[in-house]
């Protein structure tokens, strides 16, 4: 699904919204499909209890369980998540409207008729524009064709063809004001997603502007070469220390190959790593992709950063350590980092104790500003971090 980018200044926030927008769909979808198997088990059910014939149960059965075979498979695809997810999403609305209005037209009572609305409020999870559309247009196609095939079953007293006219002004009335109250909502995510899009590449050009700022002020490149050996004899003291093998130095070959090296030939080489692990670690490479240096930038810039929890979509929280897109490896070395700040003298701050560390990590907003599974890490580890610093740093 190509994306439109001359709506905004940079095209790459429409790939961040994307993957925000992706995050949130992967659970929308989950969410829908647990409905749905609720419902698909009320349903049936209640038509084994009415003793309803054998080719509607049947025929129930199978859209629900193609349903939920389509939506299996389309989860499954990793390539170009969101678009499959996208398809699931379309999928799943005219798959249920179609529940929906069989069983109306089954049993043609006006208490079915609530059916409809239940699949509307079903499909209205998504928050999706042509999903909205898909929706409003089916529930007003059904209801119109439900109340003209069937005028009876509406008629509160004597025939009167007026109260056709009436309620279908109702349903059209009905179903405006759903469409509205819909996009609305919509309109609200798009421009949510927006300013957390831009915020972030803002900040990611802002952090860049620096980098090369600082190569034209110092007129000098960074030694990567001499940064991989220092990092490599570091792993092997650390190694040494923790009595353990030295798991990172193959790793750290890895870094300093990929700026030479293609990536069959980093796979050809180091046959023992997946594609996706070689793609993690390049995300940690230093001259080519500047993502590290990147996160040591912020983290020197983020203290006294007020985070709010309420603030779900404010600046802030692209001053944090929350990254939806991030990988473990990222979340990891930010808070590395940001704890070796903390550990340090700096102009702007002395160097904390670990106990001092401990009580802010756990007792100030910074709890809600660090992922969950890296501050348990830290939590369960917090002396041995402390032990490693000091030895690094010489401290008794």
């Amino acid at each position: 699904m190509r994306q439109n980018t001359y709506k905004n200044q940079y095209s790459q926030i429409e790939a961040y919204k994307e993957s925000l927008e992706l995050a949130h769909l992967k659970k929308k979808t989950i969410i829908v499909n647990l409905i749905m198997f609720v419902l698909a088990g009320i349903v049936l059910y209640f038509l084994i209890e009415i003793e309803s014939d054998l080719v509607m149960l049947f025929s129930l059965l199978t859209m629900f369980a193609v349903l939920f075979v389509i939506n299996i498979a389309l989860y499954s695809y990793n390539n170009d998540h969101y678009n499959y997810l996208k398809i699931a999403m379309y999928i799943n609305t005219l798959g249920i409207f179609s529940i929906a209005i069989t069983l109306v037209f089954q049993f043609q009572t006006p208490s079915v008729f609530t059916v409809l609305f239940l699949a509307y409020a079903v499909t209205a999870i998504y928050q999706d524009f042509k999903a909205m559309i898909i929706s409003n247009f089916a529930l007003f196609i059904a209801g119109t064709l439900f109340i003209l095939r069937f005028p009876r079953i509406f008629q509160l007293t004597s025939s009167d063809q007026s109260q056709t006219f009436f309620i279908l002004v109702f349903l059209i009335v009905f179903v405006m004001l759903l469409t509205l109250s819909s996009y609305i909502l919509i309109k609200r995510k798009t421009f949510f997603y927006n300013q957390l899009a831009q915020i972030k590449e803002s900040e990611i050009r802002n952090i860049e502007l620096l980098l090369e700022v600082q190569k034209i002020k110092t007129n000098k490149s960074m030694d990567t070469d001499q940064y991989y050996d220092t990092l490599k004899n570091f792993s092997k003291e650390l190694s040494k220390k923790l009595s353990i093998d030295n798991v990172f130095a193959r790793k750290i070959d890895i870094l300093k190959d990929l700026k030479t090296m293609s990536n069959s030939e980093i796979l050809a080489k180091y046959h023992e790593y997946s594609q996706e692990e070689i793609n993690d670690l390049k995300n940690m490479e230093l001259e080519i992709n500047n993502k590290m240096r990147m996160i040591g930038v912020k983290s020197s810039q983020s203290f006294g950063v007020e985070v709010s929890r309420n603030e779900i979509f404010s600046e802030s929280q692209f001053k944090s350590f929350r990254h939806y897109g991030d990988n473990g490896y990222v979340k990891i070395i930010s808070f590395v980092v940001f704890y070796t700040l903390l550990k340090i003298d700096k102009p702007y701050l002395k160097a904390l104790d670990e106990k001092v560390i401990k009580d802010i990590l756990l007792n100030s907003e910074y709890f809600h500003r660090v992922d969950r599974d890296i501050l348990n890490i830290y939590l369960e580890n917090n002396e041995v971090f402390d032990t490693i610093v000091k030895d690094h740093l010489g401290v008794k």
